[in-house]
């Protein structure tokens, strides 16, 4: 295909993505296609690529590439940057829903950002033991899985200490063959923590997690530790929502608040992605 293909670049909360209106289905990126787009120095540069195409049950469907082209079911800040990048294009009202690949959300746009109804955490686990550490872990799963370790230290690293470390974790056996996210938590008082999330697919530390910011608020919240809403302090800087009704197996009605914002626009040629 030689025709200029038109993207815009959004970020919710630092996490990054090559948004593209692929509603006609024109584009069948394979993932060395994906991975070129998204490298850093090479190529545009994003966590991810997300295309917008039609559904037959909801306002529109969200499709989820992390940068080394693999696609996942679900990404908590993109379905925030697909709601604003939907609702700027007229493809859905203010209060919407969407197909993911785990299920149909639903996002509103408000005046500080964007809410989206991320669904459930479920397959909670606290206490696991890990085979690659000997740090105290917990699992549950939003979308994606997340391993959440509540440890002033290991969320402290340098870091290439934490990406060294987390990577390990990240292939950890007790978390099956596909792994999981890993997030490092640090309280920070009252319903509040900062946290930082080496994700699985990117195979790198980002600078925000919606997703891992939902699943280690409702671990938190079982420890005790904290009670919804809860303000959630990303690498980046910014700060996500969340909110939840527990549930014994994780929670259920997780909401998920914060910036979704457009960094720039262009195109690329999808036969010049291998040369990007």
């Amino acid at each position: 295909m030689e025709a200029n293909i038109a993207f815009v670049k959004m970020h919710g909360a630092g996490n990054d993505f090559l948004m593209i209106d692929d509603r006609e289905r024109l584009l069948d990126l394979a993932p060395a296609a994906i991975a070129a787009l998204c490298d850093r120095h090479r190529g545009v540069g994003g966590d991810g690529l997300i295309l917008i195409r039609p559904s037959a049950s909801a306002d529109f469907t969200m499709r989820y590439y992390n940068s080394d082209g693999t696609e996942a079911e679900l990404c908590g800040n993109g379905s925030r940057c697909a709601a604003a990048f939907a609702f700027e294009r007229g493809i859905a009202p203010r209060a919407m829903r969407f197909e993911t690949g785990s299920g149909i959300i639903d996002a509103e746009m408000l005046p500080r950002g964007v809410r989206v109804g991320i669904g459930q955490v479920a397959g909670l686990r606290l206490g696991v033991a890990l085979a690659s550490s000997k740090l105290a872990a917990h699992y549950g799963i939003c979308g994606v899985p997340h391993a959440v370790i509540v440890d002033e230290g290991f969320a402290s690293l340098s870091p290439d200490e934490f990406v060294r470390a987390a990577r390990a974790i990240r292939r950890d056996p007790a978390f099956g063959d596909g792994g999981a996210n890993v997030d490092a938590v640090k309280l920070r008082g009252g319903n509040r923590f900062a946290y930082r999330t080496y994700e699985r697919g990117v195979e790198a530390e980002t600078l925000a997690c919606g997703t891992g910011a939902v699943v280690a608020s409702v671990v938190l919240a079982h420890l005790g530790l904290v009670t919804p809403p809860v303000a959630c302090d990303t690498a980046g800087g910014d700060v996500l929502e969340v909110d939840f009704d527990a549930a014994p197996t994780g929670a259920t009605r997780c909401r998920l608040t914060g910036p979704a914002a457009v960094a720039f626009r262009g195109t690329f040629r999808l036969d010049e992605c291998g040369r990007l």
